[in-house]
């Protein structure tokens, strides 16, 4: 039974692992910052769930006064294009890059 469990959580990380390279490394590729955005998120809104809600929002509804990039950044690269993705799948995204780059899991 645990072996089972197990299973189905490594099989359930992989997937979830693999939607977030097609749904967002595809654009981003490997290299792109990641772990600096989840800072400045983490700074400006501290909660998983308030960095949650403000990366949801600005990824739906993109806006110079909703991101928090340097304005040295909008100004070279622009402010992102509304995201496509349905919001369960945005949502999902949202968990996985917040589960692979928070900084709690970096303190300990």
């Amino acid at each position: 039974m645990v072996k089972s469990v197990s299973l189905f959580l490594i099989l359930c990380t992989l997937l979830g692992s693999s939607e977030f390279e097609k749904n967002c490394l595809t654009c981003h590729g490997d290299d792109f910052r990641f772990n600096i955005i989840m800072k400045k998120y983490t700074l400006k809104y501290s909660t998983k769930e308030r960095i949650k809600n403000a990366m949801f929002e600005y990824l739906k509804y993109p806006s110079y006064e909703k991101s928090i990039l340097p304005s040295e950044y909008i100004k070279k690269f622009g402010i992102k294009e509304k995201s496509e993705l349905e919001d369960k799948i945005l949502k999902e995204m949202l968990d996985i890059y917040y589960d692979r780059f928070n900084l709690k899991s970096k303190l300990y």
